[in-house]
């Protein structure tokens, strides 16, 4: 039949959480063989050292020490904390102390229960990525429900008006402007539409990206023709070209959509008869390509924001527009490991430039 000491000790063998008898330095005197699993270091080991000398450089850093220090020297307390283990992991623990009170011997002053909570801590950051994308993308609908509300009312209220006014009268003149207003407000949200399609396979991860030989300069001279063709503005926009022109390796549906919008908003924020410049420069490691107009320009304060999501400058009036496609455009471009800066002063325009490696 077991003694309680039989007891005890086949208990201190076998319980996996580590426990250790500590002195009034805190400095570890007994510890159950389970040290092993949990700081990977025999319990003969342990012996003399402290717990708080086995903490990782990284936990120090980020904590500080004299309140630290101040947990471990006072039992009684719970603490989480992450440590070197002996086989060169970085693990969590987690560490009750209990003060021992009149055992009449003053080798022994505290007794610590230590466990390994690494899966649990791993899980709750988890946990709290997976809810804080799940914001993001609560935040996200919000405001894609409230810009397409809001902006799809104009150009729908426009081609309404146009058909009631064709119901009425339907002289040549006033069949030729209401169509080619029609045609107009359509095309805007069709490039609206777009805009949130694209915004949305960025938001869930559904975004392919899709390597071709791209002709850039072909690709910049199209759409150039297609805002010069339009009937939307009249503005001169002229292009030039430096260096030689070579290949390129890029998503061309992605490229194509960075042009375009850049293109659209130099020239949507110019003023009539306005000019727009487009530069194309062929660089030994990189290409770049600039968008320059002199229109509205953006206010100091909110050029760090103009690549956020839904967000609108705060000069831009009753200019038409919802906020996201910059944000595209940055993120296509980093797709391709490139970079876009901008340079704009209020009332005297703005030029954004786009970098992209040569491979």
């Amino acid at each position: 039949m077991f003694s309680t000491m039989n007891v005890y000790q086949l208990i201190a063998m076998h319980t996996t959480d580590m426990v250790c008898l500590h002195d009034a330095d805190n400095t570890i005197r007994f510890a159950t063989p389970s040290s092993e699993n949990i700081l990977g270091f025999k319990s003969d080991q342990l012996i003399g050292k402290k717990l708080t000398d086995f903490l990782s450089e990284e936990f120090i850093n980020e904590m500080d020490f004299t309140t630290l220090m101040r947990f471990f020297d006072q039992p009684g307390t719970r603490i989480r904390y992450q440590i070197n283990h002996g086989e060169g992991r970085l693990r969590w623990l987690e560490t009750s102390y209990t003060i021992l009170e009149g055992i009449g011997n003053v080798q022994y002053r505290s007794l610590s229960t230590t466990r390994d909570i690494t899966e649990s801590v791993h899980l709750t950051e988890d946990l709290m990525n997976a809810l804080s994308k799940e914001q993001e993308l609560s935040k996200f609908k919000t405001n894609l429900y409230s810009v397409a509300s809001h902006e799809f009312k104009t150009p729908l209220a426009v081609i309404q008006a146009n058909i009631e006014m064709l119901k009425v009268k339907q002289t040549p003149k006033l069949l030729s402007l209401g169509l080619s207003t029609m045609e107009e407000e359509v095309d805007r949200l069709n490039t609206m539409i777009m805009d949130m399609l694209e915004l949305k396979k960025l938001t869930t991860g559904r975004r392919n990206f899709n390597l071709s030989d791209v002709d850039l300069v072909q690709t910049l001279k199209e759409l150039i023709k297609e805002h010069r063709e339009s009937p939307s503005k009249p503005v001169n926009i002229n292009y030039e070209i430096e260096g030689e022109p070579h290949s390129y390796q890029a998503d061309y549906s992605l490229i194509r959509y960075i042009f375009s919008n850049l293109l659209g908003n130099a020239v949507k924020f110019s003023p009539e008869n306005g000019e727009v410049n487009v530069k194309l420069i062929y660089q030994d490691d990189f290409i770049e390509i600039a968008f320059a107009d002199h229109g509205i320009g953006i206010p100091k304060e909110d050029q760090a924001k103009v690549f956020q999501s839904f967000f609108r400058a705060s000069n831009v009036g009753n200019i038409q527009g919802t906020g996201v496609g910059l944000s595209i455009v940055s993120e296509f471009i980093k797709l391709h490991k490139g970079k876009i800066r901008l340079q704009s002063e209020e009332g005297e325009g703005s030029t954004f430039i786009v970098s992209l490696p040569k491979t």
